[in-house]
């Protein structure tokens, strides 16, 4: 099995590192408490991110569980990103990943280069459910990080996601992302609807501020005008 081969990667340019930084696995690590995370998160090479589980509970209402795991940070991505268009990975170069095989994250190494595009070895859902008995520790440290609950930095960053969408603004974001968003939207604006709502009002108040602004513009030109010709 050729876990690696540079040659094939670079001839698409390193298309899955363009779409986002890969995960860290928990076998990535010695251990995990406390400091080992926020050692690693101090390197500025690292997010905490999260995958998103949805239930529906017994009033017939779903609801989005996060899953906080690791992940490589993406171009421009803060220390704590729970919801965002993924960006290309912070780690690569034009001559590649800046880490070698051995330093790569888990998610990396579990992609296998293939001609027809790069397939994961494992299955990726099997690695995320083995940080499940880490949550109340990646939690407190996104507390730690952003004085807010899990809860409260996740609403915060979909509302901004709804905006960005609504604004087209999908600047550095591959089509294959933009993809995957534009597919979950139906759920998110289902378990999200305020935030969905908040969003689309900015992007009207945006809209009519632009319009308020060319008609301001107008309206002086016109005067100017009519002062030129005595009117």
């Amino acid at each position: 099995m050729e876990y690696e081969n540079k040659e094939l990667c670079s001839k698409c340019g390193g298309r899955c590192c363009k779409k986002g930084g890969c995960d860290y696995y928990v076998s990535d690590f010695k251990s995990i408490d406390k400091n080992t995370i926020l050692k690693v998160l101090e390197t500025g090479n690292v997010s905490i991110v999260s995958a998103f589980k949805y239930e529906i509970l017994t009033n017939g209402k779903k609801v989005v569980v996060p899953i906080l795991y690791l992940r490589a940070r993406n171009e421009g991505k803060k220390v704590i990103d729970l919801f965002s268009m993924k960006k290309r990975c912070s780690m690569l170069t034009s001559t590649g990943c800046s880490y070698n095989l051995e330093q790569r994250p888990g998610g990396g190494v579990n992609l296998i280069p293939n001609e027809k595009g790069c397939k994961p070895l494992n299955n990726p859902l099997d690695e995320l459910k083995k940080w499940y008995p880490y949550q109340n520790l990646l939690a407190k440290i996104v507390k730690r990080y952003t004085g807010k609950t899990v809860d409260m930095v996740l609403k915060s960053d979909i509302e901004e996601v709804f905006y960005e969408v609504l604004s087209e603004n999908f600047d550095g974001v591959d089509k294959l992302e933009i993809a995957d968003i534009l597919e979950c939207l139906p759920d998110l604006v289902e378990c999200y609807s305020e935030e969905y709502i908040k969003a689309k009002n900015r992007k009207n108040n945006e809209i009519k501020l632009v319009r308020n602004k060319w008609i301001c513009i107008f309206l002086k030109m016109w005067y100017n005008v009519a002062n030129l010709r005595g009117l």
